[in-house]
This record gives C-alpha cells, structure tokens and sequence, in this order.
C-alpha cells in the first residue's frame, strides 16, 4: 500500500472510497462535509440526519465510521470518520485507529486506491504534526486490496508541513492546468 500526499481538493481525486472527518451530528457543516454538500445534494445529509434521529443520544460517538452509499456520489462509499468528541477534541492515537478501521472499511468495500482528508484537523483541534503522528504508525500496514492512500490537502503550506513529519509518504507536486488563450 502506498502513500501519497497531494494539493488537491479531495473531491476533485479519483478514488474508489473516500474517507473524511465527521462531527459527531454528522451535520456536513464546514469543511468536506459542506463541499459533499454542495456537489451532491442532501440526499446524503438526509441519510446522515436519519441515523442521528435513531439513536439516544442523538448523536455518534467519536470512533465511530459512518458509511454513506448512494447513486449522486461517484465513490463505492462516503466513510464519514468520527474522530473527534463533542467538543472537537482528539489525539494522534484516535486518529490512528479511527483511519486503521476506516481503511479496513474500505478494504471490505473493495477499495484500490482511497482518498483521505487530514482527520480531526481544520474544525478539529489538532495540528498536522499531531495528525501526522497518528497516521505514521499507518505507513507500513498493508491492506488489501488497496493499493493508494492519497491524502488531500488544499493549501500548499500544508502540504509542506504535513510532508515534513511523514517521511514514509511520496510527495505529488500539484497538477499545473494549462493556461487558455
């Protein structure tokens, strides 16, 4: 299984399953989840908001992957990760095992090659170096059949930062579009 790290917008890489943060409402709120929003309509937040009403409290608890399939997403799956409590808190060991799992999850599903948001960052209180201490354990596992782990970032300085604390992840330079006329 090999690693890569790319500036790209996430849902702009192709990818067999996607995995990205959730909070523990499962509302697609911020970050990923309200740009699957935008792309996909609120069939999937429908979905999401039914699972919640299910349950006592009505909420998931952090740990927990939600997997969403539907016919508007161009992926076998949608793994919401819950890796962060109510408060938006977590550590690198969540983040671990949060991702192990997801990556199982997505294993069973079929998946060669998966793309990854930086879990529990962004609306999440931990920085990248914490998130890269959570995925490092990660970079010598093998799981079949995936054969790609692409981790999306948008801003070019976090990709530089992540890159620097995993050494065990191959570096994608971004895709120069060309310029029109």
């Amino acid at each position: 299984m090999r690693w890569f790290l790319k500036q790209i917008d996430i849902l702009d890489e192709p990818a067999d399953v996607l995995i990205c943060s959730a909070n523990v409402h499962l509302t697609l709120s911020g970050g990923v989840g309200a740009d699957l929003l935008a792309h996909y309509g609120n069939r999937m937040q429908s979905a999401l908001q039914q699972i919640v009403r299910e349950r006592t409290p009505h909420c998931v608890e952090r740990g927990e992957i939600i997997s969403y399939t539907g016919p508007e997403i161009p992926y076998k799956s949608i793994l919401h990760a819950v890796a962060i409590n109510g408060w938006y808190e977590s550590t690198p060991a969540i983040v671990t095992d949060v991702t192990r799992r997801a990556l199982q999850m997505a294993a069973e599903k079929g998946a060669h090659k998966v793309a990854l948001t930086a879990l529990a960052t962004g609306f999440g209180r931990l920085t990248l170096v914490e998130f890269a201490q959570g995925i490092n354990p990660l970079l010598k596992e093998n799981i079949t059949p995936i054969e790609e782990v692409v981790i999306c970032l948008l801003l070019d300085f976090q990709v530089a930062e992540l890159a620097q604390y995993t050494p065990g992840i191959d570096l994608v330079s971004p895709i120069v579009r060309p310029q029109s006329n």
